[in-house]
């Protein structure tokens, strides 16, 4: 039998032995593997995943152990026959998709390097395939990855990434324990202090880090000039992008577990003048609250949003600049209405959070399913509500009144300053007028605002992190669609002639919104002044 040449198979991989091994072996203490099992089991992921995902050994260290346990060799970097790559004996997707590359080949056959411990089915595959005897050895992903990497690349135009030796100082640079320790620090800190989003960006000597929280970027640390392409590297490794490739765009993502918590991270890498700059945005699934009192939005507004939401047609807004908060206030609207009795599917870009009941599409330019084409797609699908990631030109906005107008309750969020201007923001797209009076139902505009820390006052504390501010909420206003309004729309009406109406039916405009919250010393004048793009 030809699955007889799996020259070491596994009965069966334990990962409980595993842990078992590290404690006996002084790796980990005991209690510490301990708390790795409890991790993996309540998150879903494997015990070596777990391991180095908590910073507890490196890469190199954890597989060495892996191969140790398993009585298998562990090869390193510089220890594959890089040439058996090129050989043709595996196709590259097949040995990017099973992560097993063959290393070396002896008269007894040849050596397949894996990371997975349960991978025999592919190894009698590959033993099926060549015909010969196969055997196990253990090396790690990132080898592994790199390894193809610079096969790929040696056999692709040399102008489109980097040569041999340079990818495999880039592969060593990401693997390196000091950098593993630095980028994991820099994660596990963005964690800590609830950031929505972490930015590496490369200067002219070295690289600074800084954090979004509550809607701002705050300053962290600078990276030295020596270690700032071992951090782009690892953090690029950690998404799986090409640690080759520098002067293209590149997005990503990682699942990681940070203090036993499971974080998504949505990975961009951009060349810039200097090098790249990195951007990852850290959804933290623990703390996901989509309720508005985790938002802080007062009651009397939570009834109004309410009421829109129970419309059965119309187009519903929210508006406000980047990290305002907007799509996490609409995916709340979504949640207070989700039910068995209405089908709701939303277009996103990416998908953010995932909602139980909800069909959720995500935007891929790279197969050419837009905003626009995934709408026309949904309205044959018989929807009651569609949400909108964002309305950004005019296709995207036509078919979103043309739902509107068959009987579709369509959300979406538009980048304006204020809700008046979310109008004028419709028109500018070329959206007759009378269409826009016939449909609008209303438009929130909102900040996120910074709240006075209670420990400080405003001075600066570490319970802060020396910023005066803790915690956020949103400031809104809302321009609820009346008679007079929808009227005035549909025959050209634009900017303070919607508002004056708008102020006669009771609309408050976020700016005294947010100074009154300055009056009650819930945030700080500088606040309200950031908040509302004052100098």
């Amino acid at each position: 039998m030809r699955s007889k040449t799996l020259a070491n198979p596994l009965q069966s991989f334990d990962e409980t032995a595993f842990l078992a091994f590290l404690a006996d072996q002084a790796l980990l203490p005991e209690i510490t593997t301990r708390r790795v099992s409890i991790a993996a089991n309540e998150t879903g992921i494997s015990v070596m995943r777990a391991v180095l995902e908590l910073g507890l050994l490196e890469e190199d260290a954890a597989y060495a152990a892996l191969a140790s346990h398993l009585g298998v060799s562990y090869l390193t970097f510089d220890e594959l026959d890089h040439g058996l790559l090129h050989s043709g004996l595996l196709k590259f997707n097949f040995m990017k998709r099973s992560l097993a590359i063959p290393v070396a080949q002896g008269p007894d056959g040849y050596v397949i390097a894996t990371s997975d411990p349960k991978s025999d089915d592919i190894l009698a595959s590959i033993a099926y395939l060549l015909d010969a005897p196969v055997r196990r050895a253990i090396a790690s992903p990132t080898t592994i990855k790199a390894a193809l990497e610079m096969a790929e690349t040696k056999d692709q135009d040399r102008a489109e990434g980097a040569n041999q030796s340079d990818v495999a100082r880039l592969e060593a640079l990401a693997n390196d324990g000091p950098v593993i320790t630095l980028v994991n620090d820099i994660i596990g800190k963005a964690v800590s202090l609830g950031a929505s989003d972490v930015h590496v960006e490369t200067q002219e000597r070295g690289a600074r880090v800084r954090y979004r929280v509550d809607g701002v970027l705050q300053n962290d640390r600078a990276i030295p000039d020596d270690l700032r392409s071992a951090v782009a590297s690892r953090l690029k490794v950690m998404a799986n992008l090409n640690i080759s490739e520098r002067r293209r765009p590149q997005d990503g993502r990682a699942d990681i577990v940070v203090r036993g918590r499971s974080i998504d991270i949505r990975m961009s890498s951009m060349p810039t003048q200097h090098g790249e700059s990195i951007v990852l945005r850290l959804l933290d699934r623990s703390r996901m609250q989509l309720d508005w009192k985790s938002l802080k939005f007062p009651p009397e507004r939570v009834a109004e949003i309410e009421q829109l939401m129970a419309c059965p047609n119309g187009i519903f807004l929210v508006a406000g600049p980047t990290g305002s908060g907007k799509t996490t206030t609409l995916y709340t609207a979504l949640r207070g209405i989700n039910s068995e009795d209405r089908k709701i599917v939303t277009v996103e870009d990416p998908i953010e959070y995932a909602l139980e009941g909800v069909n959720q599409v995500q935007v891929d330019p790279a197969i050419d399913m837009s905003f626009a084409k995934a709408l026309r797609a949904i309205l044959r699908q018989d929807p009651n509500v569609m949400m909108v990631g964002e309305i950004r030109d005019e296709e995207t906005a036509e078919i979103a009144v043309r739902a509107a107008l068959i009987g579709r309750l369509v959300l979406s969020t538009i980048h304006t300053n204020d809700a008046i201007s979310a109008v004028d923001r419709l028109l500018d797209l070329g959206i007759a007028p009378y269409l826009v009076g016939a449909t609008l139902r209303g438009v929130l505009s909102q900040r996120l605002v910074r709240t006075t820390c209670e420990s400080c006052h405003g001075g600066g504390c570490g319970t802060c992190n020396t910023t005066g501010k803790q915690g956020g909420m949103a400031v809104s206003e809302l321009l609820r669609m009346t008679p007079d309004l929808s009227e005035a729309i549909a025959q050209g009406g634009r900017g303070s002639t919607l508002l004056t109406l708008a102020q006669k039916d009771g609309f408050v405009g976020i700016a005294a919104q947010t100074h009154a919250l300055v009056e009650a010393r819930t945030i700080s004048l500088d606040e309200a002044h950031r908040a509302l793009g004052l100098d």
